[in-house]
C-alpha cells in the first residue's frame, strides 16, 4: 500500500536551506499539526555540525511527536569532485550522514548526480532563478568515459556504506544534473553491478526532460524506490501544486498500482505561498486517487 509523506522542500520553502535545528524541531510540530505522519529529511555536507551535535534532540522529537522520517537526502555536492581529495571528504561526509539516517529510524539514503564542482562555470547562467546552469566548464583533456567510470565508483562506495548501516540506496533524476534521464541511470545503475542500488523518481523533473511519465515507471521497474510528486507544464522543472501545470497525477498513481509499487509518494512542493495548506490539499487528493478502486 502507497504512503503518502510531507517533503523536505516545505521546511526548505518556509525556513530555508538548511533550516537551523530549532526550525527543524519547530517544522515537526508543524508537519504533525498538518496531517502528516512521516516525513523526508535532507543533511547538507559541510554544514550538518549543528545537525549532528543535536541529533539526539532531533531524533527524540520525532519519537515525541511519533513523526517517521522515511528517508534523507545526504548533499554532498562534491561526491563527483574532480579533486579527489574533496570527492574522498564527501564520501567521509556521506557515511556520517548514512549513521545519523539509521539513527533516526529511517531506512533509505539519497543522493543526487550533482555536476563536479569544477565544472560549474563562474558565472552562472540559468534558464530560471536558481536553476542549473546552461554550459559547464570542461577542463583540459577531459574524457567522459573516465568520469563515468568514477562515478559508478562513487556510487558503489556509496551503496556499500548504505547496506553498512542497513539502508535502501537511491539517486534522484533531476533535470539539470550531469546525468538526467531514466534510460541512463538505469544503463548506470546496471553498469555499477549493484543490488542495492535506485531511483527517486521525481516527476516534476522527469516532465520538464519530457519523460514519458508513466513508461518511466514501467522502464524503472525494480530500481524505483520513491517518487517525489509536485506539478509543471514541462518547460521548467517548478515544483508546484497539483493544477498549477499540467501532469496527470491520476495516471501517475494508476501506473505506481500497476506495477504494485508499494512505497512512498512524497508532496514535494517548493517555493510557493501557503505551502503547507497546499501540502495537505495535496495529500487528500493523492490519498484519494490511491483508494479508488
Amino acid at each position: 500500500m502507497m504512503n503518502v509523506t510531507c517533503g523536505f522542500t516545505i521546511p526548505i520553502t518556509k525556513y530555508g536551506l538548511p533550516p537551523t535545528v530549532d526550525n527543524i524541531i519547530k517544522v515537526m510540530g508543524e508537519i504533525t499539526d498538518a496531517g502528516f505522519d512521516t516525513m523526508e529529511m535532507e543533511i547538507v555536507a559541510g554544514e550538518y555540525q549543528d545537525y549532528d551535535d543535536n541529533w539526539d534532540k532531533i531524533t527524540n522529537r520525532a519519537k515525541e511527536l511519533n513523526l517517521d522520517v522515511v528517508s534523507i537526502m545526504a548533499v554532498t555536492y562534491d561526491i563527483f569532485s574532480l579533486d579527489k581529495a574533496k570527492s574522498e571528504q564527501a564520501v567521509k561526509d556521506f557515511r556520517r550522514i548514512c549513521e545519523m539516517t539509521a539513527s533516526i529510524g529511517a531506512k533509505m539514503i539519497t543522493n543526487c548526480f550533482y555536476l563536479p564542482p569544477e565544472m560549474v562555470p563562474a558565472e552562472r547562467t540559468s534558464y530560471y532563478h536558481g536553476g542549473p546552469s546552461i554550459s559547464v566548464n570542461v577542463p583540459e583533456g577531459f574524457q567522459w568515459s573516465e568520469l563515468r567510470d568514477y562515478v559508478i565508483s562513487q556510487l558503489q562506495k556509496s551503496s556499500a556504506i548504505a547496506s553498512e548501516n542497513g539502508l535502501t540506496f537511491a539517486m534522484e533524476m533531476r533535470a539539470g544534473d550531469f546525468i538526467s534521464s531514466v534510460d541512463g541511470t538505469i544503463c548506470l545503475f546496471k553498469d555499477t553491478g549493484l543490488d542495492n542500488i535506485g531511483m527517486v523518481y521525481d516527476v516534476a523533473h522527469a516532465h520538464a526532460i519530457s519523460e514519458y511519465l508513466d513508461l518511466g515507471i514501467y522502464k524503472l521497474g525494480n530500481y524505483l524506490k520513491l517518487v517525489h510528486l509536485s506539478d509543471n507544464d514541462g518547460s521548467r522543472p517548478y515544483h508546484y501544486q497539483p493544477g498549477k501545470g499540467n501532469i496527470d497525477f491520476k495516471n501517475i498513481i494508476d501506473t505506481l498500482k500497476k506495477v504494485n509499487y508499494d512505497g512512498y509518494i512524497v508532496v514535494d512542493i517548493s517555493g510557493i505561498d501557503n505551502i503547507m495548506e497546499e501540502a495537505v490539499k495535496m495529500k487528500a487528493m493523492i490519498e484519494a486517487l490511491i483508494a479508488e478502486e
